[in-house]
């Protein structure tokens, strides 16, 4: 398990309390240097399959801060809005949904990978 994923399952448990891990993906904080997007950003690779086959339920996406390294930006996505936005989303590698979410205010949230330029702000526990 990576730190970045050890630290955001804890930091989770702490904020929101127990959840399945398998529904829980961590992400460092990206400079644009090392950003695809060349923007700040955060990145994670969710299981197309493990999505599907939970559709009641939702995927935690836990963003490292920039700054606060110990703390967490949190989204609980419904996996039905995954589902729903396949089409928009980038999922060519290995049936997965790759997410390049802005980490920067002009489009904080935003999917920057996929096609869609799919927001997920909305889904930001604060």
């Amino acid at each position: 398990m990576s730190d970045t994923r050890r630290r955001a399952l804890s930091y989770l448990a702490r904020v929101v309390g127990d959840v399945p891990s398998k529904l829980v993906s961590g992400s460092k904080f990206f400079e644009p240097e090392e950003s695809w997007t060349q923007k700040e950003t955060w990145w994670f690779n969710l299981p197309t399959k493990r999505i599907k086959t939970n559709k009641e339920k939702h995927y935690y996406l836990l963003g490292r801060h920039k700054k606060r390294k110990s703390t967490f930006v949190i989204t609980k996505v419904p996996n039905k809005f995954l589902i729903d936005n396949l089409k928009k989303l980038e999922t060519r590698y290995d049936n997965k949904v790759i997410l390049h979410l802005a980490a920067y205010k002009e489009n904080w949230l935003v999917d920057e990978r996929g096609k869609g330029r799919v927001d997920f702000s909305k889904f930001e526990l604060k």
